[in-house]
């Protein structure tokens, strides 16, 4: 058995049974900053009736053992779009939400103008569209280590980022950990360096940017696509009779 298997054989169940769940909460009548900011969590999890219908497809397991199978919970994801072109300040929009939203507000945006900094324009294929902030990526413990990261993000990813120019995030630990100031430039750089899995780069001040309209940015989603097929093809490999 190659390593690859057995990396994939420690995973709770098959990756391939991951689906993603969109929420997004937003008043009928606009209140602040809602027609600007759109907060969306994302749960990334294998549905009970999902694991329950491929136990029973592979195993030998009994009806009993089914009915008690429940979901399998794998991470969560949070981002926020903002608009650039809605009826609010987009910097004060994210200024009112949290210190890590402003952090990349100051980085991204000409705060005076309430438009794109001159240097991000510049650093963007076609800097006409809305902002995209991945803020936290927390995966459960038991599915850590493979890289499930960069494939979950991006697969939310291509389906939050319609009509944006970019992505943005600040790698840093979102478990809630304390760090040291050293331990966190350690932690950001080696989160940086797997954002760009999915075509993060860094820009300026610790923040990143994927550009929505490279190329490039889309063939490594597929990339990682291809990947995630193979990790669930590793597990049944190694799992399996």
């Amino acid at each position: 058995m190659t390593t690859a298997l057995l990396d994939a054989s420690r995973l709770p169940a098959d990756p391939s049974l991951i689906s993603l769940a969109y929420h997004h909460d937003h008043p009928v009548q606009a209140f602040e900053f809602d027609d600007t900011l759109e907060i969306w969590k994302v749960t990334a999890r294998i549905d009970a009736d999902a694991l329950a219908e491929d136990m029973a497809a592979h195993s030998d397991v009994d009806q009993e053992a089914l009915d008690a199978v429940e979901d399998v919970a794998v991470g969560r994801m949070s981002f926020a779009r903002v608009r650039m072109f809605g009826p609010d300040d987009p910097f004060e929009a994210m200024d009112s939400h949290s210190r890590d939203l402003c952090r990349i507000g100051e980085t991204v945006l000409d705060v005076a103008r309430g438009q794109w900094d001159p240097a991000c324009e510049e650093a963007l294929a076609h800097p006409v569209g809305d902002l995209l902030v991945m803020d936290r990526v927390i995966l459960e413990p038991a599915w850590r280590g493979l890289r499930l990261g960069p494939i979950l993000a991006g697969a939310a990813i291509r389906r939050l980022s319609s009509g944006c120019t970019a992505v943005a995030c600040e790698p840093g630990s979102a478990d809630g950990r304390e760090m040291s100031e050293a331990q966190h430039r350690e932690a950001a750089a080696k989160l940086g360096q797997l954002w760009s899995a999915i075509g993060f780069e860094h820009f300026q001040d610790g923040v990143y940017l994927l550009d929505c309209h490279l190329q490039r940015s889309q063939d490594l989603l597929t990339e990682r696509q291809q990947e995630f097929t193979a990790l669930g093809s590793a597990w049944r490999e190694a799992r399996r009779p």
